[in-house]
């Protein structure tokens, strides 16, 4: 059965003020708020619980607050900073579950999301799991909720509306029935709209249970009956998670952190050998490792290494990691206790024969090589041929990234040269007309008479290209060309005599 558990940070942004040490410690001892700016002028944000004790409400303009409180300490709120950092958090509660999301709100109604089916288990139980989950995030210095539900709604709702007694998820013949039933309105997710229900003396979840889903629906639109769907599990609500789903991935978990880098090299290595005798199990390889070092402050860093063809070489796989970390210069802090690898891309992996001359063995020393130079270098710093889809000459090959599929070359037999320029150079030539051969030809300043030619190879425009408006293109006709002081160059006629529009022109488009 599916389960969600819901973490709530009720004084998010003030609390994330306190420890970005932005102000004195003593400071948020007093009523303190943040404010925003806004057509009214500066409203209050967001509150300690100093400043709700003192009778200040978010929405109070800031003259009004320092009117019921001289000594009121206001800073400017940052909600982009705030739904950033939540984010953070959200990625660090990875280590409960591979799948959590920032559910970013108002003030008061902020907090993490995550789906623990399945992961229960390795902790001891749900309630073993939500104990270590919320002790760990008050240890960071943030108060902090949580609850544990079927649904996202009702996990929700329990972790911000419930008593702590209750939290843990929900029990009795009633099922979620009989939790929702007391929870307020705003625990249902409806925003504004909880305002409105309440000023029609709808106060509790079960004042809308009472009224029939048409009549509900009519009055105040669709919303509320969707909530109550979703929170009771009538309509399926998943999670959208920070990362896709990966099915393969494997932990290593230490009591204690380690500290040095020999032994984050360990950690990582048992989190790969795992991952790798998984892919085995499915037939797969990877061919991008993600390497998650969880720190025991609660920082994450993601480490990623690629292959240029599916790999499951936990040795190899390792090697390349162990480039990655000795130039990466990790932080450490006081210890990384958790080490997440899994397969960011993985496909099938078949098993090669090379053929007598050993070309297999070869092939596969070359994709060594460039998985090393890739987790040297980057990814993007090496490069394989590719042939591009065109017949002119300047778009039929290009360089892309190493990404493991085996380059598709067209069995042509034009002959090219050794060099071919990028873009073609201007020329003038004296040839016959009207399809003949040069006899000379000036490039770059430099006069050079040709001794023998070859060609015409003839190249059509690719009209199916052209821009709206620019025409069609012009034909072209290379001749291969060697001078009599023994170069090779490869030169072309761009457009053919009394049959295109405009003077045909000569251009130099290789050498060699």
């Amino acid at each position: 059965m599916t389960r969600f558990a819901a973490l709530s940070l009720p004084r998010w942004p003030t609390d994330r003020l306190r420890l970005s040490r932005a102000v004195l410690p003593d400071s948020l001892a007093r009523p303190c708020v943040l404010t925003l700016s806004g057509a009214g002028g500066e409203r209050l944000h967001a509150l300690t619980a100093h400043g709700e004790a003192a009778g200040l409400t978010r929405g109070m303009g800031v003259a009004d607050a320092r009117t019921l409180v001289p000594a009121l300490k206001a800073h400017p709120a940052d909600p982009e900073g705030d739904r950033a950092a939540l984010m953070r958090l959200a990625r660090w509660c990875g280590r409960f579950s591979p799948w959590t999301a920032a559910d970013p709100g108002e003030p008061g109604l902020d907090g993490v999301l995550l789906d623990i089916t399945g992961c229960a288990r390795v902790f001891g139980g749900e309630a073993a799991l939500m104990d270590r989950l919320v002790g760990e995030v008050r240890a960071l210095g943030l108060e902090a909720h949580g609850a544990v539900a079927p649904t996202l709604g009702l996990a929700w709702a329990l972790a911000r509306f419930a008593a702590p007694g209750d939290a843990r998820g929900w029990a009795g013949a009633d099922g979620p029935r009989g939790v929702l039933d007391a929870l307020p309105v705003e625990a249902l997710r409806l925003g504004d709209m909880a305002a409105t229900l309440r000023r029609f003396g709808l106060k509790r979840v079960r004042d809308l249970f009472a009224i029939p889903r048409a009549d509900l629906a009519r009055r105040f639109g669709t919303d509320p009956v969707r909530r109550l769907d979703q929170a009771m599990g009538v309509e399926r609500e998943v999670l959208d998670p920070l990362q896709p789903r990966a099915d393969l991935r494997a932990r290593v978990r230490y009591g204690d952190g380690q500290q040095t880098l020999d032994a984050v090299k360990d950690g990582a290595a048992r989190a790969i050998e795992r991952l790798c005798a998984e892919l085995e199990r499915e037939e797969l390889g990877l061919t991008r490792l993600r390497m998650t070092l969880y720190r025991v402050d609660g920082q994450a860093r993601d480490l990623i290494v690629g292959t240029a063809r599916p790999s499951r070489d936990a040795a190899h796989l390792v090697r390349l990691l162990n480039e990655r970390l000795d130039r990466a210069e990790i932080d450490i802090g006081f210890g990384i206790d958790l080490f997440e690898a899994a397969a960011s891309l993985a496909s099938p992996l078949t098993g090669g024969q090379g053929d007598f001359h050993g070309a297999g063995e070869a092939e596969a020393d070359m994709m060594r090589l460039a998985d090393q130079l890739m987790a040297r270098l980057g990814r993007e710093a090496v490069m394989r041929a590719e042939a591009g889809d065109s017949h002119l000459p300047e778009r039929a090959g290009r360089f892309v990234a190493m990404d493991g599929q085996a380059p598709a070359w067209p069995r042509r037999r034009e002959i090219r040269p050794l060099l071919i320029f990028d873009r073609p150079e201007p020329a003038e030539a004296v040839a016959e007309i009207p399809d003949g051969p040069p006899r000379q030809f000036t490039w770059r300043r430099i006069r050079h008479r040709i001794a023998r030619a070859e060609g015409p190879e003839r190249i059509s425009p690719e009209w199916w290209r052209a821009a709206p408006g620019s025409g069609p293109g012009r034909t072209r006709d290379y001749f291969h060309v060697e001078t009599e002081d023994g170069r090779r160059f490869w030169l072309y006629r761009d457009g053919l005599y009394g049959r295109e529009a405009g003077q045909p022109a000569w251009f130099v488009h290789g050498a060699g």
